[in-house]
């Protein structure tokens, strides 16, 4: 992917399989985002191809990936803070509305059945998450910890096979950090998804990832499994510091 004359992720050849969890770390600046915004359709790379289930899903818009089976979550919480919690995974469900335009102003029969099932979904999700309490809450008036949850309840809506997360562990204190882990754990087991993290905390990625690899001036420097990658001396070098060997 190159910005102008600027080269962000280069020659990047990279899977995630079946109901694996991946972790992808890296400094700042390695092109971790910018892997997962190809990956979901916000750019199209300027070489190379991204595979699916077989589908190239290059040129794919972001809704037409999320279709396909792909969902993630931000850097930065992107929740509706003015909407409730309950809203904020409604509109997860957008691309799975059959009712059309007069169904839902007249209320008809399509339209009902269609409200329930999402009613119940949504309903299921937020007590696997110990979120029903708040379903009625702000977004805003969560605390963070929270708020990171709803916003992984919200990828899992569009019930995706590939969920990426990008530092989710991002703002939390340590307690928040190891009940994260534990929920990412649970995630991925309960749901059969894959899962591709981003995380700087390197707690949280050696303690869930099964397998990493390591971007550095967007090229891959090592792929390997936990302790594989802890002990790499590139990847000492380039990112973990001397401390970590």
């Amino acid at each position: 992917m190159r910005f102008g004359g600027l080269t962000c992720v280069d020659k990047l050849n990279a899977y995630v399989g079946e109901n694996e969890l991946v972790g992808m770390i890296g400094p700042n600046g390695a092109g971790k985002t910018t892997v997962f915004n190809i990956v979901t359709g916000v750019y199209d790379p300027t070489e190379g191809d991204v595979k699916f289930l077989g589908t190239s899903v290059v040129s794919f818009k972001p809704y037409q990936v999320a279709g396909l089976g792909i969902s993630r979550t931000f850097q930065n919480i992107r929740l509706f803070p003015s909407l409730s919690v309950r809203d904020n995974i409604r509109v997860s469900f957008v691309k799975s509305i059959k009712a059309g335009f007069f169904d839902s102003i007249l209320q008809f029969g399509r339209f009902k059945k269609e409200e329930k099932e999402f009613d119940e979904k949504i309903n299921e999700l937020l007590e696997i998450f110990g979120l029903l309490d708040v379903a009625d809450e702000y977004a805003k008036s969560l605390p963070y910890g929270e708020q990171r949850k709803v916003e992984i309840v919200r990828a899992l809506a569009t019930s995706p096979k590939l969920l990426l997360l990008d530092e989710p562990a991002a703002g939390m204190n340590p307690t928040e950090k190891f009940e994260l882990m534990n929920l990412i754990k649970m995630v991925k087991e309960k749901f059969k998804i894959s899962i591709l993290l981003i995380e700087h905390d390197m707690k949280v990625v050696m303690g869930v990832c099964e397998r990493i690899f390591v971007l550095d001036y967007g090229e891959k420097i090592a792929e390997g499994l936990p302790e594989e990658i802890r002990k790499n001396p590139k990847v000492i070098e380039a990112y973990l510091g001397e401390t970590h060997a």
